[in-house]
């Protein structure tokens, strides 16, 4: 099986194969190109399986880290399980090391299919759904502008600032990546000012007449931001009878604000799967107690580079990690459970962690779960927009 980044004539070959694996209508006329790099696997010259493959760096514990991001992962139904997904993981982890990825994510169609290459769910997210009529709290607010692909930098700045306060968010440095089109698709972004002018703030929605306006993104870095934008918003309460707020996590701003109004509901969906690809170099860029710990951890990976025993020691919010090949250790971690344990920031306690897949507690493993609490986690959707 061989693997490579296809080539812009074959690019209909692929967009093809994706019509059906995942059954959309395939036009000719108009699905003629992809617009990312997409990784290949062909059996005899022919393409059976890819994946759209694309790298951001991405926010962890204030630390910037190398990711890949995977997404449109198919196969030609006749060609499943004769290995081209595989081989394409393959080549994917084979490059991590060369390229310093960290973390590699995607959306995951099948947990325990992607469970087999590492991944584990994780970042759950829900959408938050309020009547207008009981958001009178916030006065209704029009300090806001309207985004035009002008102000690029300065709505880029802001982005990778809201994102620099939520761990997995991912730092933005396209054009693409927000839409400056509003008119001609419907789908508006807004910068919240200051009173002195400076942005704080921003939403990106589209509305579903007569119902609901859905913001896709919603970013504040004050509290003052927030209300400014759910009072701009409320502008709409005219046309559309409910306001949507998509991608929030337990102890979002918004959802904090939310639980405070009546008749909210609460729609969860599966989140994303993330695997590590440096063990070691994730340990080293997490954020540590001040106060002095240590703990080692078997990990279970076949990954080289992750494979042996990992030695952590910490203090004033710093670590030493350090890898040998055998002894002892505190606790043990296939991948998937390391992914989820590591990165989700759920928070767990060893009384929890028990009762995750792959996880072994063989000695006392306080300092580790002291080192890994509870943590703002929101990975956000970064694929470029056409």
């Amino acid at each position: 099986m061989e693997v490579r980044y296809i080539k812009p004539e074959e690019a209909v070959d692929y967009l093809k194969i994706s019509a059906a694996s995942f059954i959309w209508k395939f036009d000719k006329d108009v699905d003629t190109k992809v617009t990312m790099p997409v990784l290949g696997a062909f059996h005899q010259g022919k393409l059976v399986a890819g994946a759209e493959v694309y790298n951001f760096k991405c926010n962890y514990c204030g630390n910037l880290i190398n990711t890949v991001v995977i997404d449109g992962i198919c196969s030609q139904p006749e060609h499943r399980r004769t290995g081209g997904v595989r081989a394409i993981f393959d080549e994917i982890e084979k490059t991590a090391l060369e390229n310093d990825i960290t973390v590699g994510f995607l959306s995951p169609f099948s947990i325990s299919y992607y469970e087999k290459f590492g991944f584990a769910n994780l970042n759950r997210s829900f959408s938050i759904k309020v009547p207008f009529n009981n958001l009178s709290q916030f006065e209704r607010s029009n300090n806001v502008e309207l985004y035009t692909g002008e102000q690029f930098d300065e709505l880029c700045e802001l982005h990778n600032k809201c994102a620099m306060k939520e761990n997995l968010m991912t730092l933005r440095d396209n054009k693409k990546q927000f839409c400056d089109t509003p008119l001609e698709n419907a789908d508006y972004t807004y910068i919240h000012r200051t009173s002195s002018g400076e942005a704080d703030g921003y939403v990106r929605f589209t509305v579903k007449r007569p119902h609901e306006l859905i913001a896709e993104e919603l970013f504040a870095l004050t509290p003052e931001a927030l209300s400014g934008i759910v009072g701009f918003l409320r502008n709409y309460d005219g046309i559309v009878k409910i306001l949507v707020v998509k991608n929030q996590y337990t102890g979002s701003p918004f959802s904090c604000i939310a639980d405070r109004i009546d008749e909210t509901d609460y729609e969860y969906k599966g989140g994303i799967a993330a695997r590590i690809y440096n063990l070691k170099n994730l340990l080293e860029n997490n954020s540590y107690p001040q106060e002095h710990g240590k703990f080692s951890i078997l990990s279970l990976d076949e990954l080289p580079q992750n494979k042996g025993i990992f030695d952590v020691e910490y203090q004033n919010g710093k670590a030493t990690v350090t890898v040998r090949d055998s002894g002892d250790y505190d606790i043990s971690l296939a991948p998937p459970a390391a992914a989820k344990l590591l990165l989700a920031g759920e928070g767990h306690t060893k009384e929890t962690a028990v009762f995750i897949d792959g996880v072994e507690l063989k000695n006392n493993a306080d300092d580790f779960f002291r080192a890994f609490p509870h943590r703002a986690t929101h990975f956000l959707n970064c694929i470029w927009s056409e």
